[in-house]
């Protein structure tokens, strides 16, 4: 184990060596091209600053690439429904929250669209007359872990605390075992996967997030948005609570606006919103059970 742990560290290391290099040679680059930006660089304080904020955009990039296609193969990990049909599925994350998550459920059931919720463990305890309305009206649910935490930061102890607390509460108030996982803000880790897959629990992302979560989005940019880039097989990803920063809250009235016109949008364009469980019935993951499940490491 110490030699694997070794080994990524040195991937690690050598990976910012190379992203050193790089900056290196694209601030000579500009630098030949810019006389004033060059004259800017020479300076060794500026030219520190612009390499850390050329750095920093790279690695969300890379964290952006990372959540919406992965960097290794990932069989196990649900991003989208078949892109030859014509049916997308619509998701919630960060609820249930109080007050949106019932005008959410108002617009699906008045629409007679049905979705998957993300809940958050603490606040299905603090709600669970909110959850059991979801259950009720035939919507699906899953596990967005006890307290929207970070996963690759967590011990493996925490992690799965986060998990099982989680399950144990969904069960607890609807008597359902949630079949789905999703990691908050879509970062994952080897331990999580196959703790899923101890657990028989599909980790499921998305390929379109609506970013409803920016108390700046307007409802027009929202639907714009989903509805001009949804295709077949899209898991489109919305929130009924939570914030940039905080797991809870936030406002979301912009959502609660667009999501008639979402629905309405995604059925001009001969899209059919259906139940995940429905949309991945096309997109099986292959079995993993032939990988080494060392949870340890």
């Amino acid at each position: 184990m110490s030699s694997l742990m070794n080994m990524r560290l040195l991937l690690f290391v050598l990976s910012f060596v190379g992203l050193g290099v790089l900056i290196n040679l694209l601030l000579n680059k500009i630098k030949g091209k810019n006389r004033y930006l060059a004259k800017s660089l020479n300076n060794r304080y500026a030219s520190f600053l612009f390499s850390i904020a050329l750095t920093i955009t790279t690695l969300l990039l890379l964290a952006n690439f990372y959540v919406y296609y992965g960097f290794d193969y990932q069989p196990d990990i649900y991003r989208r429904g078949s892109s030859q049909s014509n049916y997308v599925a619509l998701t919630f994350d960060d609820g249930p929250s109080p007050e949106y998550t019932p005008l959410i459920l108002d617009i699906l059931k008045e629409k007679q669209v049905k979705a998957t919720f993300f809940m958050v463990g603490s606040h299905v305890k603090k709600y669970p007359e909110v959850v059991k309305r979801i259950i009720k009206e035939g919507h699906e649910l899953g596990n967005h872990t006890y307290n929207h935490v970070n996963i690759p930061t967590l011990k493996y102890n925490d992690l799965t605390q986060e998990i099982i607390q989680t399950n144990h509460i969904i069960h607890q108030i609807t008597e359902e075992f949630p079949v789905y996982l999703r990691p908050p803000r879509g970062m994952y880790d080897a331990r999580y996967r196959r703790l899923a897959h101890l657990l028989g629990q599909r980790i499921i992302l998305w390929t379109i997030s609506g970013r409803d979560w920016k108390s700046s989005t307007s409802a027009d940019t929202i639907v714009s948005r989903i509805v001009n880039k949804a295709k077949g097989g899209e898991i489109i990803l919305l929130h009924d609570s939570g914030a940039l920063i905080k797991d809870e809250g936030g406002n979301h009235m912009a959502l609660i606006q667009a999501l008639p016109s979402i629905i309405d949008g995604l059925q001009e364009k001969g899209l059919e919103i259906i139940p995940l469980k429905e949309l991945l019935e096309e997109a099986e993951g292959e079995d993993i059970s032939h990988l080494e499940l060392n949870i340890t490491e």
